[in-house]
């Protein structure tokens, strides 16, 4: 009895396997056990730090004029993601960078909530700045997508009120790419370029 379940039951997989393989490609990997891998790759980034004796205050005045926080954000966010048409992405942007080579996003003031999490008020001023590009982006991401991974680029204004020092550091877009696509880099360097160029106009004295 138990030989016969057996024969009936290879009889039963094996029709079902030669049904599965008159399946077009898509249909029979449907019925593929999943898999998955990992791979970890190393890599190194260049971390850049301007230091400059201006006040905090001053070079985060610089900085939002630098990238029209006033006009972009969330806003702008909201009508490339909502655009219907080529146009209404290039127009958002264009008006939102009007003539800057980047654009406020997001930031994020670490303290601020550091001090209300530890009850005090001696946190020094630390603002994270997330600031971007999409014309920029497009020129390396139209080769290979993945390089948006570390796109919009960020950068932290720290001050150091023990020295009279407001510090400015950030990873070179460049560096935080792992590619071997010409175009690629070449684009990204553009990117460093610009960010050095606006970087030194901030923390200039």
């Amino acid at each position: 009895m138990a030989e016969d379940l057996n024969h009936l039951n290879s009889i039963y997989t094996e029709s079902l396997l030669n049904s599965f393989a008159k399946l077009d490609p898509y249909e029979s990997n449907r019925y593929k056990q999943p898999s998955m891998k990992k791979t970890t790759a190393a890599f190194t980034a260049q971390l850049v730090t301007y230091e400059t004796t201006l006040p905090f205050k001053e070079v985060i005045a610089r900085l939002d004029a630098e990238v029209n926080k006033s006009e972009a954000g969330g806003a702008l966010m909201m009508k490339v993601m909502a655009a219907k048409t080529k146009k209404e992405i290039v127009d958002g942007i264009t008006g939102a960078l009007a003539d800057k080579d980047f654009v406020y996003f997001f930031e994020m003031n670490h303290d601020k909530w550091m001090n209300i999490y530890h009850e005090a008020e001696d946190t020094p001023p630390a603002v994270v700045y997330t600031i971007g590009n999409p014309f920029l982006a497009e020129t390396f991401m139209r080769h290979d997508i993945r390089a948006g991974y570390n796109i919009p680029p960020r950068l932290m204004v720290v001050h150091n009120a023990n020295v009279s020092l407001t510090t400015v550091f950030y990873h070179l877009p460049s560096s935080l790419v792992m590619s071997d696509n010409e175009e690629v880099m070449r684009a990204m360097r553009v990117v460093d370029d610009k960010l050095e160029r606006m970087i030194t106009r901030v923390t200039a004295d």
